[in-house]
Order: structure tokens, then C-alpha cells, then sequence
């Protein structure tokens, strides 16, 4: 199995349509485990769309091939004296910076501290009132910076071992649609805060690989656009019935189960790769998870250690599915997937258990943000 191939089973519900070209930005940072480190995969490869069924991934995110940056201030790129031209249109040039220190306060506006489903509502509405959004201009970027769990035990889908290794991405996309993405190479999450790590920052002009463009798809979504998104109802029981048919080539048993794995998709995968999400259909996607049956509303913890709430669901019998928001912020914070009951996965490379308490995937959206140029932080 190749990269490609090993990147479309970690995100099942992005999948790579057959043929369909990854961008060089995001193959220099494939996540790869164990024995399969020294296979890189050539530029311009095709790959078929890989049949696995659908597990939960391991990572945040398709594109979470991209990585760690910190302060703006501590950021410097290069000029262009020190840009080089890669294959098939990529750019790269010099980086530096703190991969792991922490980003300022976006400026989101706050209500309260969340501590009920109903209160995340309301002070959701009210923000997303107060402070609509807007999509990225066509010259602008999006900069998102995530942590995810590896294992020593080896990964492909989900988490064979203990979730022992923790790296920090972090990518841009061009506001452009289908525009180009950028990456710089990933770095454990025990890098100090006030280390400064050198690198290089991989501009690719083909944006391969992208949600919703050319050979990509966001699981059901008919589209992750700003506008499209942005014209979705507000009235829950009406976006019910389009989430239900936006969950894509995901296993849900139940129309309850398709939607809560909608949301989850468009809050994960899609602002791990730059989708901006509307503040008034998070708000409604909110309330949609109040009122699902099924679902439950507790205290939660993401991949970084921060405290949130969270939205559960048990999926395919055997484990939990957690969306972790914050509670003063009221936007995503992460995932985490856990075994509820012993189970036998079961694909092409053979047969796997789980025990109950394995940590399936764990994630973390450190950040996103609309920035000038790849290589710009907040």
C-alpha cells in the first residue's frame, strides 16, 4: 500500500477519487509509520481510492501532512533569492520559527463559559449574530495548526497502539478555490515553546488534495464553499434532512448516526483543511446535536490538554465518537475516538482487536485564521 493510499484510509471520509493527484506540499509531510517510512512516493503519482472500510481516522484532517509553526513574531521567511522551484509547479523557500508556541486569542466573541448544551446554543446564536464571518479573499490564506496522536505500535486508519507520539501540523490554503497549499515539516509536540525550529516551507500552485475540488471529495458534502455553506438553513429540522445525505462513505447504521457524522466531518477534516465554516450553520449544527437522539453532552478534554465540552455518540456498536468544543469560544476543538466494547476490525491486510479503552484516534485544531501568505501566522 502506498502513501497515497495509507493518507485516503486514515481520512476515509475524504477520499481520494481514483487517479486523483495529491499535491507535493502534502506528500513531503506524509505521517508515515514504521517500516513504511522509507517508500516515498514519487511526484505526480496516481493512486486508486483506497477500499477500506470506513474506521475513523487518526488524523485531523486529510491534509494534517502539513505542520508546526508558532508566534508571528517568531516567524521569518525567506527571500526569494532562497526559493527554489520543486516538480510539477511547487515552490520551497526557507522557514523558521516556534512550532509549538501558542497563537494569540482570535478575538471570538464570548457570552459566558459554556456549561450546559443549551447555553452552548444560545451564546453560539448570539456570537454568530454578533460576529457573522466571512469567507477568505481570493488573495488571502488560511493557516491552521494541528496536534494529532500517533502510536509506537504503528497506525493505518486508526491507532494499532497506545496513543504514546504527538506531532504539530501546520498548513495553509489559498482563499482562492482549489487554489494552492503550503505546508512545513511536523514536529513532536515536545518541542519547547520557546524553540526555534528551521525548515522549509513547500508551496504547491496545484492545491492537489483540496476538500471539494477536482478528484477530492468532503464526505457527502455537496460542496464546502463559503457560499454554499453560508446558504444552508438555520431551521434545525431542515438542515437535519440535508446532513442525513452529507455523510459520505462513512459506516452509520442510522439516519441519527449519518448526521452526527456529518457534522463531525465538516468540523474536522473540513476546517483542518481550510473550509471556513460559518458561525450561524455551527450554531445549527449545535443545536442539531442537542436534539439528536443518541447523543450525549459532557465535560471533555482534547489532544492538548484543554478543557472543553463535548458531544458523544456510540457508532457501529463498538466505540465513541467525541466532538470537543470550546466552551468560551464556542468553536471546534477536536476529536477522540474510544472502544467502548471489544471488537474485531476487520480489512484487506487482515484481522486487528480492539479492547475496550483503546483510543482509536485523538486530535487537536490548535488554530485557523485568515492570514496574507503562506508561512504567515497570526
Amino acid at each position: 500500500m502506498n502513501d497515497l493510499t495509507h493518507l485516503a484510509g486514515l481520512r476515509s471520509e475524504v477520499p481520494l477519487a481514483d487517479g486523483a493527484r495529491l499535491s507535493d506540499a502534502v506528500i513531503a509531510a506524509l505521517p508515515l509509520e514504521g517500516d513504511r517510512a522509507h517508500h516515498a512516493v514519487p511526484h505526480g503519482a496516481t493512486v486508486r481510492r483506497a477500499r477500506r472500510r470506513a474506521l475513523r481516522p487518526l488524523l485531523a484532517g486529510t491534509l494534517a501532512a502539513a505542520v508546526g509553526a508558532g508566534a508571528f513574531a517568531a516567524v521569518e521567511l525567506s527571500g526569494s533569492s532562497a526559493s527554489s522551484q520543486g516538480p510539477g509547479g511547487s515552490t520551497t523557500s526557507a522557514w523558521s520559527g516556534r512550532p509549538t508556541a501558542a497563537w494569540p486569542a482570535a478575538g471570538h466573541p464570548s457570552y459566558g463559559r459554556a456549561k450546559t448544551a443549551a447555553q452552548l446554543v444560545d451564546y453560539t446564536t448570539r456570537a454568530a449574530a454578533s460576529a457573522p464571518g466571512r469567507a477568505p479573499k481570493p488573495n488571502e490564506w488560511v493557516v491552521v495548526k494541528s496536534e494529532f496522536a500517533d502510536s509506537s505500535g504503528g497506525s493505518g486508519g486508526y491507532l494499532f497502539g497506545p496513543p504514546d507520539k504527538r506531532e504539530i501540523t501546520l498548513a495553509w490554503f489559498s482563499g482562492e478555490p482549489c487554489g494552492p497549499v503550503a505546508s512545513v515539516p511536523r514536529v513532536p509536540a515536545t518541542v519547547a515553546p520557546s524553540e526555534t525550529v528551521t525548515g522549509t516551507l513547500t508551496v504547491d500552485s496545484a492545491g492537489g488534495g483540496r476538500a471539494g475540488c477536482p478528484g477530492t471529495t468532503l464526505g457527502g458534502w455537496k460542496s464546502v464553499s463559503y457560499d454554499y455553506l453560508n446558504s444552508l438553513p438555520t431551521d434545525p429540522s431542515a438542515l437535519e434532512q440535508i446532513l442525513a445525505g452529507s455523510a459520505g462513505p462513512v459506516v452509520a447504521n442510522t439516519k441519527e448516526q449519518a448526521i452526527f457524522q456529518a457534522i463531525e466531518t465538516l468540523l474536522d477534516a473540513g476546517e483542518s483543511q481550510g473550509v471556513v465554516v460559518p458561525p450561524k450553520l455551527t450554531a445549527t449544527m449545535y443545536r442539531v446535536l442537542q436534539q439528536l437522539p443518541g447523543v450525549t453532552f459532557q465535560s471533555a478534554t482534547d489532544l492538548a490538554g484543554r478543557e472543553g465540552i463535548g458531544f458523544s455518540m456510540v457508532l457501529e456498536g463498538y466505540f465513541t465518537q467525541e466532538i470537543v468544543i470550546d466552551p468560551e469560544t464556542y468553536t471546534y476543538m477536536g476529536f477522540k475516538d474510544v472502544v467502548i466494547k471489544d471488537h474485531a476490525l476487520v480489512g484487506t491486510d487482515g484481522t486487528r482487536d480492539v479492547k475496550v479503552g483503546h483510543v482509536m484516534g485523538w486530535g487537536a485544531l490548535l488554530g485557523s485564521a485568515i492570514v496574507d501568505k503562506p508561512g504567515q501566522l497570526p
